[in-house]
């Protein structure tokens, strides 16, 4: 019975692993938000208007997430801050004194918010660890993914909402 359920357990997590998930009905705007940021301060989604932005719900225990953090800091650097933003909202992590040591430590160079229910909501939910939401420049939600290891499809991505323009010259 245990090696039934193991086996169930193992083919739902590689299934739904970096498998794209349409929002329901097609594209939906990206809800607003005003969050907790490090290493203090707050961060508002209207600094991200009209920007291609990746946004990544993972959490401090999430072993894929910390795995794809130096790939997420490389399409973060090669992209051109004027049009493209990524931040990481970490959820299920604790508070924000237990949340901090985890940047510097992780190496994380993108900014980092503290997830509530609210945001969690406004992107239509988040099932598991991790979750990017590719959100396009008109501020709606083009593509979910769920699970670790997506970087090419995220550039592909940012390409495509480029346009082939300034973006699409980092890959």
């Amino acid at each position: 019975m245990k090696n039934v359920l193991l086996t169930t357990v193992i083919v739902i997590g590689l299934a739904a692993c970096a498998a794209p998930v349409d929002p329901d009905s097609g594209l939906k705007p990206a809800p607003q938000f005003d969050l907790a940021a490090f290493p203090e301060g707050t961060f508002n989604s209207a600094d991200l208007e009209g920007k291609i932005v990746i946004v990544d719900f993972w959490a401090t225990w999430c072993v894929p997430c910390i795995k794809e953090i130096p790939d997420l800091n490389e399409i973060y650097h090669a992209q051109d801050p004027e049009k493209f933003a990524m931040i990481g909202i970490t959820i299920q992590s604790g508070a924000h004194e237990d949340i901090e040591p985890y940047i510097e430590e992780l190496g994380i160079e993108y900014p980092i918010l503290v997830g509530d229910e609210d945001v969690v909501a406004g992107f239509g939910g988040v099932i598991g660890f991790p979750t990017k939401f590719v959100v396009g420049p008109d501020g709606t939600i083009y593509k979910k993914y769920l699970g670790g290891e997506v970087k090419e499809k995220l550039e592909q991505d940012i390409l495509d909402l480029s346009g082939g323009g300034d973006l699409a010259q980092a890959f």
